[in-house]
């Protein structure tokens, strides 16, 4: 597996919107379209329910494009999901390093972090596993 560089999504804007002279002028400071872009991302996720105990999460975010499950385990009355494929677990098997890492910031309502576990391969840290 070949991990790839992943860059944010200012920085492709930035590199976009730069990429020709002639127009880089024409296009809007990268925070003047950030809300306007995150808004309909947004659109795109279905809403929350009122309460958590409603909540169901739809088949497409329980499966990988390939179709493989996703949703390795699901705990309702503690709140805790633990997303992984059946090939992320086995690329953590063979690997002897993992680095693990928590974030507050990018969790949705209701949760109060998100944590990650990597593999190291070929001196890059791939995410495998996501509770």
């Amino acid at each position: 597996m070949i991990a790839e560089e992943t860059k944010s999504i200012s920085a492709i804007y930035d590199e976009e919107a730069s990429a020709e002279p002639s127009t880089s002028g024409c296009f809007p400071l990268f925070k003047r379209v950030k809300s306007t872009m995150y808004s309909h991302r947004a659109e795109q996720y279905p809403e929350l329910p009122n309460h958590r105990r409603d909540l169901q999460i739809p088949v497409p975010f329980r499966t990988t494009k390939a179709g493989e499950d996703f949703l390795l385990w699901q705990c309702a009355s503690r709140h805790i999901l633990v997303f992984a494929a059946g090939s992320n677990i086995r690329l953590l098997a063979a690997m002897r390093t993992w680095g693990m890492d928590g974030t507050f910031k990018i969790v949705p309502q209701w949760y109060q972090q998100l944590f990650t576990i990597r593999a190291f391969v070929v001196d890059k840290l791939v995410p495998a596993v996501y509770c």
